[in-house]
């Protein structure tokens, strides 16, 4: 999508964002004095683990590629990578980490690799565990189930059965070893749902702090969110699936209830601000540990 239409899209959604805000000031209040700060607060420490469930995503596929990779190498190559994220574009994120472990000696293959296998992977499994969790909670609304079909056959595509194939016949002509397995591939898919299980579960606990999520069960907000997440991840034109992953939520949550959908529109921005809080906290310290090491390596030859 062009920038210009991006800005565009941006500025409505902010304006709707205002206009909602100041029309709906006074129920708005009422959700935060109502909230419960300890449960914030726990749901904001829960976010800081969902950057080593990342970090170990890169770290076994690079493993699996046959690169060598610690955890708190790309733990803190991801911290750093953080505001990378607020970039709009959508790559910018695994770009940044690209180019920050490549700076440690990686090579641009496997890392590129891995940043597509993420790209592709992560999205599959959050719409299959979240369709799961909507039928189990008997919420599942109609069509979804050829979405989830649909991004599933986009992993197997990248699978060692097909993309495996192509990736390990490219990186052989370039002179780079690129192994991947089947093993290898079924860990990523395992790190992913303990990922999404996470993920799902700090969201659902940063809700339990307001009581207007309380008539709403924890299977149901949690299959939501992770479908959310994918359709606002598949949607280019909003940076980080702003405005979509919100609609999709309150769509399936609250559908025929404004009151409850706004409430939980204005709750899904409040968790983007608790992230948004982390990521200032998680790129600042993975910064300092950073030069902390670049100090310690340079020394004996400083």
């Amino acid at each position: 999508m062009a920038p210009a239409a991006r800005g565009v899209y941006l500025v409505g959604l902010a304006a709707a964002v205002v206009w909602l805000a100041v029309a709906r000031s006074d129920d708005i209040a009422e959700l935060l004095e109502e909230a419960r700060p300890l449960l914030i607060a726990a749901a904001l420490a829960s976010t800081f683990a969902l950057i080593v469930l990342m970090a170990r995503f890169w770290m076994l596929s690079l493993r699996m590629l046959g690169h060598d990779a610690s955890l708190p190498a790309t733990a803190v190559a991801t911290g750093r990578a953080l505001p990378a994220r607020y970039v709009p574009g959508g790559v910018t994120f695994p770009a940044a980490r690209i180019a920050l472990l490549r700076a440690r000696g990686t090579q641009v293959t496997p890392l590129t690799v891995t940043a597509v296998l993420e790209m592709v992977v992560r999205p599959a499994v959050a719409l299959t565990l979240g369709t799961v969790l909507l039928a189990a909670s008997g919420s599942l609304p109609a069509g979804l189930t050829w979405a989830a079909i649909a991004v599933a056959v986009a992993a197997i595509a990248c699978s060692p059965l097909a993309g495996g194939r192509v990736l390990a016949w490219l990186a052989a002509r370039r002179g780079v070893p690129l192994t991947m397995t089947w093993g290898g591939y079924a860990q990523l898919a395992v790190a992913e749902a303990a990922y999404w299980a996470w993920s799902a579960a700090t969201f659902v606990l940063y809700l339990r702090a307001f009581p207007a999520a309380d008539s709403f069960g924890s299977l149901h907000l949690a299959g939501a969110f992770m479908v959310a997440w994918t359709l606002g991840f598949l949607a280019v034109f909003a940076p980080q699936g702003v405005g979509v992953a919100e609609v999709s939520l309150v769509g399936l949550v609250a559908a025929g209830d404004g009151g409850a959908g706004i409430a939980l529109a204005f709750l899904f921005g409040g968790y983007r601000l608790l992230l948004l809080a982390r990521d200032v906290v998680a790129a600042s310290a993975a910064e300092v540990i950073a030069r902390r090491r670049a100090r310690r390596e340079s020394g004996p030859s400083g």
